[in-house]
Parts: structure tokens; sequence; C-alpha cells
């Protein structure tokens, strides 16, 4: 039976809590999750009104998932307030990639078909609003209490995890090629649009060994790197199959030096199998292409449908 008076429920605008980035806490008092690679949204499930999905930026994603709004439908019967991510799963682990190439579909053909051949999913991590009263100051350990007692898990629908040990999480995500790990106070009121460090987010990234094949001129006189363009050997001896830009990670001193080096190897035509237009770069931006001679490393999240580095960050070169 509904609770009296829910139908006149009216759920509030709830903006999502934020994680901030650091270094993981450990001993009693903080519980691990996943950190999913998904787009966040907060979820507006009333007793009988239709679903809403919004974004952080107040996208509305309801009608472009409408297989995770018929889901969330199926548990309507008092109105709820979940916050959690919409994700695609390919292989068992969620895709970034897979996600992209239906986030900014609006047309409901094209919607349709996408959500028939890549579907997506509900990761409901946190239960903000249940039945007539909000949860916001309620300690996040007794969120999820609640959140575990709805049993919303269904196809389109799960409650993830959570580990008492942030250690062990941070091991489990690793080993399963998740995106990384959150921290949460298990005493943490719920602070909507705060970045909060009663939240700490940490990626797990990997490393790649790639070779420097052009770089983007930076500064007055481009004396400075803006951008490194690297690539990894398709065959040894042979072209360079390219795999991104990194323009981060690096100290000023080291974007000067590195564009010093780079000027002694220039070389006319790119050292890549991909052309000038097969880089992906907007066009009219200046390349200067050198003989791949530099190996260097690079830390990234993931790579892309496309084969590149997504999120690279320079490390250094190697000896």
């Amino acid at each position: 039976m509904s609770p009296r008076g829910s139908a006149q429920v009216r759920l509030p605008h709830i903006e999502p809590m934020l994680a901030t980035a650091g270094t993981l806490p450990s001993g009693p008092g903080w519980t691990g999750e996943v950190k999913w690679d998904g787009a966040r949204a907060v979820a507006y499930i009333p007793e009988a009104a239709p679903v809403r999905l919004l974004g952080r930026r107040g996208t509305d994603f309801t009608q472009r998932f409408p297989e995770v709004a018929e889901a969330l439908t199926e548990v309507r019967g008092r109105p709820l307030i979940l916050d959690g991510e919409i994700v695609v799963m390919r292989d068992g682990t969620p895709s970034f990639a897979a996600l992209q190439s239906r986030i900014h579909r609006t047309r409901p053909a094209a919607v349709l078909a996408a959500a028939a051949t890549t579907p997506a999913l509900y990761i409901a991590f946190d239960l903000l609003h249940l039945g007539d009263r909000s949860l916001l100051a309620e300690p996040y350990a007794r969120r999820r209490e609640l959140l575990e007692d709805l049993a919303l898990d269904r196809p389109g629908l799960r409650v993830p995890p959570t580990w008492d040990s942030v250690a062990e999480a941070y091991g489990w995500t690793r080993e399963h090629k998740l995106e990384g790990v959150l921290a949460k106070r298990t005493d943490s009121l719920y602070a909507p649009g705060t970045r909060s460090r009663d939240w700490i987010k940490l990626k797990h990234l990997r490393v790649a060994d790639v070779v420097v094949g052009g770089w983007l001129p930076g500064g007055p006189g481009s004396d400075t790197v803006r951008a490194v363009l690297v690539g990894v050997e398709a065959e040894p001896g042979g072209r360079l199959l390219y795999v991104g830009s990194v323009g981060t990670g690096f100290s000023g001193a080291e974007r000067r030096a590195l564009a010093a080096a780079l000027r002694r190897l220039a070389i006319p035509v790119s050292p890549f199998t991909a052309s000038g237009k097969g880089l992906g770069l907007p066009p009219g931006t200046e390349v200067r292409f050198v003989r791949p001679e530099l190996h260097a490393e690079v830390e990234f999240l993931e790579l892309t449908d496309r084969g590149l580095l997504r999120q690279p960050v320079w490390r250094g070169l190697r000896g």
C-alpha cells in the first residue's frame, strides 16, 4: 500500500554531490565503491508521474535512454530520488566509448535503434528521497541500508556492492579493469552540488610506451611544446600507428627543452600510418613531424574504439 499522501509529494531538484580526487583513506569509518565510467544522473521517480533522468548540468537524459527510464518506471510505488550513473557495458565492464556513441543521439529513431543494439543500465548507488521525506541529512551508511532494502535490482537497474575495506575495493576494481574507486565516509551527509572531501576518488591509470612522431608548437616563437603526437610501432622499423596527442603533464621547463630536442629531429613528412587529416586535429593546426627516435611513457585511462589514448598524461622520456 502506498504511504498516505504520497501522491501529493513533489520531488525537489537535487544537484549531485561530487567527490574530490586524492589519496584513498584507510581504516574504519570509510566505505569503498566502484567508480563507474558513465554519465552521472539523478533519477526522479514520482509515485504516478513519468520518471525523469537529469545529468549534472541539467541535461535531460530521459528520452535518450528510454530503456533506463522503463526500468526505473517498474519500481514506482512510492516517491524516490536515486543518485547514480548511466553506463553501457561491453564485455562485462563499462565502456565510455560505447556510452559516447549514445549520449548525443536525440532523434527518436536513432535512440530506439541504439537502445536495441547498445542498451544502457542505471547504477543506483545512493538514495536521496524516500516516500514523503528527504534523506539528505541521513548518514551515508543509513542511506545505503535503505537503498538495499528496496531490492531494486532488475534488468536495466542495479544497486552495486560496497566494501568495508577501501583497500579491498581498490584491489577488486583494479583487477577487473574498472575506472577507479570511491571512498565515502560512512557518517557523511549528502551535500548537493558540493565537491566534498567526505567522498574521495582515485582512477586506475595505465601506462603506455609510445614513440614521439610530431608536435604542436606553442609560445612566442614556437619555443615550447603545446602537445606531442605519439604512436606505437606497427612493426619493427616501420611507420607508427597513431594513438593520439598528449598535452598535459609537462612542466614549463620540460616543454621548452622538448621543443629544442624535437626541432633537431624535424622531417618533412609524417612518420605515422595516418596522413595529416587522419590525425583528427582541427583544420589549420600547425603540425611539425619528427624522426621517430624519442620514446616516452604516457599514462592513460583506456583505449577508445578508434584506438586512441583516452585522457593521456605525459610521464616523461625513456632512456
